[in-house]
């Protein structure tokens, strides 16, 4: 009816009505109610390609339409216990059963347990329930497959009777003392090497019900006698508290020592782009901590990516389960900013209306993230203090004590220790914060990094602008690695953006950049024609004229639909120089 709440559905997973009158449909549509999204289909082809392509949680049909379902070949998914059941619904007798699990073979209609009517909702609900915990138990089956898969540590699976159930390919490829062992193969049977050792340790394990982690074992099946081998292993337990075996991650350190190689250089991390010596010396201190809950101080100058570090912190770490909550101190006052972070009492102020968390205690079993730390005042310094001494606050206007569970991570664009020396920062706080320290280098002094970040735009904006640019031109680069990019990887961006907005051709070129990138800089692009390169000469001579200025600043506010903030953004140029600019030409 207009105007009646819709109650929310109470699980994501889709019901399917197969082949059904529309009055039968009707009819379940109206006993299931907001219980789950229901779908409906016409055909027995469209019942095994919705099972992969979708998260259909039950299957339920006419008893009219079961017969054609069976001869076409589809109950036999059900058959052999597909973690989807399927119900069929006799509107007749108004009744309903089970086909799967458990039927036996041959079995008739009239063979099954029917159940009335009046139990269809809680029958469904519960059918669903099961389907979810199957469906979850083999997503979760194939994820772990997947991850270790792709990792150069061996894993190892056993049962309670130390029968090995997996072993991935590293642990074949590498590890000496699995190398053949096999699914079903005991490792109790074997008496060399390091295996009796190995042996021992998970019998253990299962036996206490604890892991054991960084376990010494000694290697005697390898190349050199005695090689060290670190053992992690983990007891699998159930719901009900039953261990059913136990898994052990092998770091066998002799491949450490079998290449003197140089470690591969990753060209990102999570969302952070970058190859360089330094951003390497990064991705390591990130993974070291990620794992901890220390608190960490992320520096640099503006633009150089602290929030991305911040992201990568959470997101690879044990508490990414959690919230991450982001707060800019530099973009409330001091009052806004106390409610914000602590959260506030009803009647604390004028315009508190009711109860509020802050950001601290809506970011309990997650990481809260202190961006432009630097611009908190003294007093509100001091409060923050305590949180991170006492993990406890006070919201504004009461007396209680909160404790709160948190992973603090602070950034800085400014020298904290300058700051102290001011008087502008307390320096209990700054050793508070200051733990560990994440420093991002400037874009100038990592320039190698500049052709990954540019082509990493370049797909970013192909796709935001439905555009096939292919790359840019090697004058591009090289006028890239001479300017000092003052606003780092985020002017870098929005210079990309900004030629991506005026290009018309499968390239960028020079003349494409902004203006502010041109200024004392040679125009030429040295791999086109001579023609060609003469008419950008001309052309970037040209910018730098007030009429070319004026252009480019109308070029941006058009691309921009107008929006001045946009438009500064896109040319590269602070908003306050845009906006004299705009006065300057008189453009309204």
């Amino acid at each position: 009816m207009a105007g009646e709440k819709m109650e929310p559905l109470l699980t994501h997973y889709t019901v399917l009505l197969a082949e059904m009158d529309a009055t039968l449909e009707l009819r379940i549509r109206q006993q299931l109610g907001t219980l789950a999204p229901v779908k409906t289909i016409t055909s027995k082809e469209s019942v095994t390609t919705l099972l992969k392509q979708e998260p259909i949680g039950l299957v339920m049909m006419g008893v009219q339409a079961l017969k054609g379902y069976k001869e076409s070949g589809v109950c036999c998914y059900f058959d052999r216990g597909h973690p989807v059941a399927m119900v069929a619904v006799d509107g007749k007798k108004e009744r309903l059963t089970i086909l799967q699990p458990g039927n036996p073979p041959g079995s008739s209609l009239e063979e099954m347990v029917w159940y009335p009517w009046s139990v269809m909702r809680d029958l469904v609900m519960r059918q669903l329930q099961l389907a979810a915990f199957r469906l979850d138990g083999f997503l979760l089956h194939e994820a772990l497959n997947a991850i270790t898969i792709g990792i150069q540590e061996a894993v190892i699976v056993v049962d309670r009777r130390l029968k090995v159930r997996s072993v991935n390919p590293a642990a074949r490829t590498h590890c000496r003392f699995v190398s053949a062992a096999s699914v079903g193969f005991s490792l109790e049977t074997e008496k060399e090497g390091c295996i009796p050792q190995l042996a021992e340790l998970l019998r253990q394990v299962i036996s206490n019900l604890k892991a054991e982690l960084n376990v010494p074992l000694r290697c005697t099946l390898s190349e050199e006698a005695g090689t060290e081998i670190r053992v992690s292993a983990t007891p699998l337990i159930d719901l009900l508290g039953h261990c059913h075996g136990a898994v052990a991650v092998v770091l066998d350190r002799s491949q450490l020592a079998e290449t003197n190689e140089p470690t591969v250089k990753r060209q990102n991390f999570y969302r952070i782009i970058g190859s360089s010596p330094t951003m390497q010396e990064v991705y390591s201190l990130i993974e070291s901590l990620a794992s901890m809950d220390t608190t960490t101080l992320i520096t640099g100058e503006s633009g150089t990516g602290k929030e991305m570090v911040a992201e990568a912190l959470h997101m690879k770490g044990s508490r990414s389960y959690g919230p991450l909550v982001k707060v800019n101190c530099s973009a409330l006052s001091e009052s806004l900013l106390e409610s914000e972070l602590f959260g506030h009492v009803k009647g604390a102020f004028t315009g508190a209306v009711k109860d509020r968390p802050g950001r601290f205690e809506v970011a309990t079993g997650g990481t809260i993230f202190l961006d432009e730390i630097g611009d908190v005042s003294l007093s509100m310094q001091t409060r923050l203090l305590r949180i991170l001494q006492e993990r406890e606050l006070e919201r504004v206007g009461d007396s209680r004590t909160i404790k709160v569970d948190v992973r603090v991570v602070a950034a800085t664009n400014k020298n904290l220790a300058e700051l102290i020396r001011q008087g502008k920062f307390r320096e209990d706080l700054y050793f508070r914060l200051n733990v560990v320290e994440i420093h991002l280098p400037p874009l100038r002094k990592r320039l190698e990094d500049i052709p990954l970040l540019v082509n990493h735009f370049i797909q970013k904006f192909n796709h935001k602008y439905s555009k096939s640019i292919v790359g840019v031109q090697e004058g591009v680069l090289e006028l890239f690695t001479q300017y000092r990019w003052p606003g780092n990887i985020r002017e870098l961006e929005n210079a990309v953006e900004h030629a991506f907005v005026v290009c018309r051709q499968g390239l960028i070129r020079i003349k494409h950049l902004p203006a502010t990138l041109l200024i004392g800089r040679p125009c030429a692009d040295p791999t086109s024609a001579d023609g060609e390169e003469e008419e950008e000469v001309n052309l970037c001579t040209t910018q730098l004229s007030a009429t070319s200025d004026k252009q480019a600043i109308l070029r941006a506010l058009e691309a921009a639909h107008w929006n001045k903030k946009k438009a500064a953004a896109l040319s590269g140029i602070s908003r306050s120089t845009f906006y004299r600019k705009m006065e300057k030409y008189g453009i309204q």
